[in-house]
């Protein structure tokens, strides 16, 4: 067994072949390092990625086979082999040695001089990158032919009266401003907004269909062209849904991050009775995120961002259970752009959500859910059974004070043990976040409503195909009740909650 093994390449659209690649090369050595191929030289080569350099670096180093990962933006390996002390370079044997040697630009006399083995590992066959590239452009199922993308996307610290520079930057210029806002913290932040261009301004007191209605009537006469939302979740949907009504752009600045709503096409209202709907609403052209107001809002909000990307891989499993059982067709990118997001997080080396890598993170991750949902058409990427049962518990008025996120986070938990893919990172993740592990402990009232949750769970969204409905010639209870015996058997304690 090798010391120290090499592998350099692009890795873009991370599929099935990389991972085996990763894989096949950590079996021949102790430590195994990773050079990801720079976006202006893959560019160059082969095509622009698609994802950049630096997720593509995230998504790499989130894998369990790789010790250590750089991007490198130079032909030229050798001063990494050397820095490394690499013994062995390892590549699938579709590139004839020396090309690929060339490519790298190495010779077999350096190899000999350093005593480092080139090792062609077999290729795996039926998939790649320009496959999958092929297969999305041929997707006849592809509900939205064009996604609008963020034009504008900024993280980073201190940027809230930078959003004049950002619009000119994008050479971007607007008559006729909107600024909304809540009437508590994200007044403060919509005021520092103002104070940097001129704009009216509008507070929103309730998320519901009357105040959607009341400021698309606003922005129609007064003849706003940009709609700015400064706040939570609730003023970000109201803006969403407004833009879209008015037919308008809009910016959005948060001042939490609870879920991965941003930038979805989907804008969460309630109507006139109270209850919660999810209506069309469009997608932003333009976010910015200030990390120290993120960073500074309660706790609880950023366990929720953070426990809700758990729903992307029980969704995404729910997506490929109902294209096998019911023909339901799997929108490949969307598809990868959840999971990727997903074991980004769960796989990161620090679960602490005050560290600003973390955080950063977590928002890139909620970024990319949002996308995948835009580019689907659908929520389907990361709203799965999990979100059937959340849904549920909502209806019923079960767990009022619960936030979303946090709740698809634990109950995404139990969806995973039905779906038989529950494994320990995504556990130690729900724990590492003080998420409970049994979704009954969220609310002292759920524990006796498990029949009602289910029964109504198949109302939410009438012909969405879940695991849920592998259950239904079972009593829920004994279901729910296996699980929590998974949980003792494996010795699956929460930190912080108890199984009843």
């Amino acid at each position: 067994m090798y010391q120290n093994v090499y592998v350099i390449g692009v890795f873009d659209l991370f599929h099935r072949g990389h991972t085996e690649l990763l894989r096949k090369a950590k079996a021949l050595g102790q430590r195994l390092i990773v050079a990801v191929n720079g976006d202006e030289m893959v560019a160059e080569y082969k095509r622009k990625p698609f994802h950049s350099e630096q997720d593509r670096l995230a998504i790499i180093k989130a894998c369990k086979y790789v010790d250590e990962a750089f991007i490198i933006r130079e032909y030229d390996n050798k001063p990494y082999l050397e820095k490394y002390k690499i013994e062995a370079i390892v590549h699938g044997d579709d590139w004839e040695r020396h090309s690929y040697l060339e490519q790298i630009r190495v010779t077999e006399q350096y190899l000999k001089t350093r005593n480092i083995e080139m090792v062609l590992v077999p290729y795996t066959s039926g998939i790649s990158t320009s496959s999958l590239i092929e297969k999305i452009k041929g997707n006849r199922y592809c509900q939205n032919k064009t996604v609008q993308l963020p034009t504008i996307f900024q993280v980073n610290e201190n940027i809230l009266d930078k959003i004049p520079l950002f619009l000119k930057q994008a050479k971007l210029t607007f008559k006729h401003i909107l600024v909304i806002s809540g009437s508590t913290s994200s007044l403060v932040y919509a005021k520092i907004i103002l104070q940097t261009l001129e704009a009216d301004h509008l507070i929103a007191y309730r998320n519901n269909e009357e105040t959607v209605e009341e400021l698309k009537e606003y922005c129609l006469t007064k003849n706003i062209d940009l709609l700015i939302g400064v706040g939570g979740g609730s003023i970000l949907d109201i803006a969403k849904r407004v833009s879209l009504l008015a037919d308008i752009e809009n910016l959005l600045v948060p001042t939490i991050i609870s879920n991965d709503g941003l930038v979805s096409p989907i804008a969460v209202i309630k109507d006139n009775q109270g209850q919660t709907l999810s209506l069309p609403g469009r997608t932003p052209f333009g976010a910015v995120i200030d990390i120290s107001i993120i960073r500074n809002s309660p706790t609880k909000f950023l366990q929720a961002a953070a426990g809700d990307i758990l729903s992307n891989i029980s969704a995404t499993n729910d997506w490929v259970l109902a294209a096998r059982n019911k023909g339901e067709p799997i929108h490949d990118l969307a598809y990868m752009l959840s999971r990727s997001a997903a074991f980004a997080l769960v796989h990161h080396e620090s679960k602490d959500i005050r560290n600003r890598n973390f955080l950063k993170q977590v928002i890139y991750c909620q970024i990319n859910s949002g996308l995948s949902m835009a580019l689907a058409g659908t929520s389907r990427p990361c709203s799965g059974s999990e979100h059937l049962i959340s849904h549920a518990i909502d209806y019923n008025n079960l767990s009022e004070t619960t936030l979303h996120g946090y709740q698809v986070g634990s109950i995404s938990i139990f969806c995973l043990y039905l779906q038989k893919k529950l494994d320990a990172k995504c556990i130690n993740y729900a724990q590492e976040l003080n998420i409970p592990l049994a979704f009954h402990l969220l609310d002292e009232k759920l524990a006796d409503k498990l029949s009602m949750i289910y029964e109504t769970s198949f109302k939410m969204r009438p012909g969405r195909f879940t695991v849920l409905d592998t259950c239904k010639n079972m009593q829920f209870e004994d279901v729910y009740n296996e699980f929590l015996v998974f949980l003792e058997r494996f010795k699956v304690y929460d930190t912080s909650y108890h199984l009843s």
